[in-house]
C-alpha cells in the first residue's frame, strides 16, 4: 500500500497511542467530580492544556477541546458574530468547508465579503484593505490551504487589522500547525483552530484557542465546563494524547519540513516532465506537504479510483466535501478553469513517505 493522503488524516503515532491507552486506564474519572479520582483527572486536564499553550507560547489564551476542527471553526466563528445583529465579515473563496459553509449561512444576517486569490492561491491584500472598515467584526483566513498548500500572508493581515480594533482575526491553522514555522506570532491572532488527527494523533478531537479577554457567544448550552463554550464531559485521554502529539512534533517542525521539501521538489520535478499533467500547486510560498495536479479531460474521482486499483491512495480534495462531485473551488478560484477544477487530485506527503513510494506513484500515474 502507498498512502499519499496525509492531508486528509495521518496514522496514529505509536507513542501518542500509548499515551492515550495509559490515560484511559489510569484517569477514567470525570474531571468534574469532586472526589479524589475526579480531581486527579482534572489535574491531568489542566496540566495537558497548560503544556499545549506553553509549547505554542500562548499564556493569555483559553483552549477549548472539540470533537474536530469543523466544530472548533463553527464555535469560534459563531462565538464572535452571534454577539452582533449587523456588521461585515471578510473571508476568502478558498476556505475549508467548515469555514466557507458557515460564512454562507451568515449571509442572511451579515455582509460577507469573499476575497479573490491569484493564480498562486494568494489572497488579494488590496481587496482586503479596500473592504475592511469600522463595521468589520470578523476576518477569517486559513493559514495553509488544504487543497494546494499555499501559505497565506497572515502577518500582513495582522498588521492591517491593527487599525481596526473591532475586527477580530480567526485563522484555520489545521494544515499549518506542527508542519511549518509561522511567519507571524500566534499571540496576535484572536482565535485559531487545530485538529489532532492531522498531526499523528487520534481522531475525535480538535481545538479552539482564543484570547482570554475575548468574550465568545455560547452556541451550546449546559455546564460551565470548558468556559461554557463546549460544555459536557470530554475524553481526557484524547486531550492528553493531543498534548503528546504537540510535544513530539512541534519541536521537529523545521527538521521535518526540510525532509518534506526535498520529497516535494523531487516529485514536483518528475511531474513537470509528464506533458498531460497540469500542476496546480505553485513552487513557492507553500508548505510542501501538498501537491495538487490536474489531468485534463479526466474526472478527478476516476483518477483516484484508478490509483486505488493499484493500491495507491490520494484524494480529490477536502475529505469533508469530496463526495459532492463539484468542481474544486480552490482550483477554480486559482485557474478559472472548470476543466482543471474537475480533474484535480491532491497528493499529500509525510515524513513517513519514501522515495520508493513516490517512484511507484509516478510510474502508475504516467500510465493513466
Amino acid at each position: 500500500m502507498i498512502y499519499l493522503d496525509y492531508t486528509s488524516t495521518t496514522p496514529v503515532d505509536e507513542e501518542v497511542l500509548e499515551t492515550y491507552i495509559k490515560t484511559t486506564h489510569n484517569f477514567f474519572a470525570n474531571t468534574s467530580s469532586l472526589h479524589k479520582l475526579g480531581q486527579e483527572s482534572n489535574y491531568m486536564y489542566e496540566k495537558a492544556s497548560t503544556q499545549v499553550k506553553d509549547i505554542l507560547g500562548l499564556k493569555n489564551y483559553n483552549i477549548v477541546y472539540t470533537s474536530n476542527a469543523t466544530e472548533a471553526n463553527n464555535l469560534g466563528i459563531y462565538g464572535i458574530v452571534n454577539k452582533y445583529t449587523t456588521g461585515k465579515i471578510i473571508t476568502t473563496k478558498i476556505e475549508h468547508p467548515s469555514v466557507y459553509e458557515v460564512m454562507k449561512s451568515l449571509e442572511k444576517k451579515f455582509e460577507v465579503i469573499y476575497l479573490d486569490v491569484d493564480e498562486k492561491g494568494i489572497i488579494n491584500l488590496e481587496q482586503l484593505e479596500k473592504n475592511i472598515d469600522n463595521n468589520t467584526i470578523l476576518v477569517s483566513i486559513m493559514w495553509v490551504n488544504n487543497i494546494v498548500g499555499t501559505i497565506q500572508p497572515i502577518e500582513k493581515v495582522i498588521e492591517m487589522l491593527k487599525k481596526y480594533k473591532r475586527a477580530k482575526l480567526h485563522v484555520d491553522a489545521v494544515q499549518g500547525i506542527c508542519k511549518i514555522k509561522p511567519k507571524f506570532d500566534f499571540n496576535e491572532v484572536d482565535l485559531f483552530t487545530f485538529s489532532t488527527h492531522k498531526i499523528y494523533g487520534p481522531k475525535g478531537i480538535g481545538g479552539l484557542l482564543y484570547k482570554k479577554d475575548l468574550s465568545l457567544s455560547h452556541y451550546l448550552h449546559g455546564s460551565n465546563v470548558q468556559y461554557g463554550i463546549k460544555p459536557g464531559t470530554f475524553d481526557l485521554s484524547l486531550i492528553v494524547a493531543t498534548t503528546k502529539a504537540f510535544k513530539k512534533y512541534y519541536p521537529e517542525v523545521e527538521k521535518n519540513h526540510k525532509d518534506i521539501e526535498n520529497k516535494f521538489n523531487y516529485l514536483y520535478s518528475k511531474l513537470e516532465q509528464v506533458k498531460k499533467i497540469h500542476i496546480n500547486t505553485p513552487k513557492t510560498n507553500i508548505s510542501h506537504y501538498i501537491i495538487n495536479i490536474s489531468i485534463p479531460n479526466n474526472n478527478g474521482e476516476t483518477i483516484v479510483h484508478y490509483l486505488e486499483q493499484n493500491d495507491i491512495y490520494v484524494s480529490t480534495g477536502s475529505a469533508c466535501s469530496s463526495k459532492l462531485k463539484k468542481p474544486e473551488k480552490t482550483i477554480y478560484a486559482m485557474t478559472n478553469s472548470i476543466e482543471y477544477a474537475t480533474s484535480s487530485i491532491r497528493i499529500s506527503l509525510s515524513i513517513l513517505t519514501t522515495y520508493k513510494e513516490l517512484d511507484q506513484f509516478l510510474n502508475i500515474i504516467k500510465k493513466y
